[in-house]
């Protein structure tokens, strides 16, 4: 697998039952010499929950480690949360607009096809969360 295929990130394991560590996000410009004075960078600390115990190898609180995600699994979430709610938006407005239907009618039409999908999305939340996980590599020394 190439690296064009997953994301990666250095991360320190904070708990391992159950397994968890804690990545540092940083700005593009969190490194330059003027950060002190702009309101453009900063750091963030992510809580990674959704991890893949390793095989082969114990880890230990305090670890270094890669935190490795496939890109594949956050197209995933794109099309889920973003591009199929926007194709049912459009396709619900297009066929309220061909059959002549008002324009309040339509509102209330769009909306509630919106919400009818993200709680069908809530119904099988457990199916879709056990599709998208981290897994954790050893950095070796």
């Amino acid at each position: 697998m190439g690296s064009h295929s997953e994301i990666r990130h250095r991360g320190i394991i904070t708990c391992i039952d159950p397994l968890k560590a804690e990545i540092i996000s940083e700005s593009a410009c969190a490194g330059c010499h003027a950060k002190g004075f702009c309101s453009m960078s900063e750091k963030k600390r992510k809580e990674i929950t959704r991890l893949k115990k390793p095989s082969g190898w114990d880890p230990y609180v305090g670890q270094e480690v890669y935190i490795v995600m496939r890109t594949r699994m956050g197209f995933r979430a794109v099309w889920l949360a973003m591009v199929v709610p926007c194709l049912l938006l459009g396709l619900v407005t297009g066929l309220c607009v061909w059959l002549g239907a008002p324009e309040w009618l339509t509102g209330i039409l769009v909306i509630t096809g919106i919400t009818i999908y993200y709680f069908v999305l809530y119904l099988f939340k457990d199916s879709i969360h056990n599709d998208f996980y981290f897994t954790l590599h050893n950095i070796d020394p």
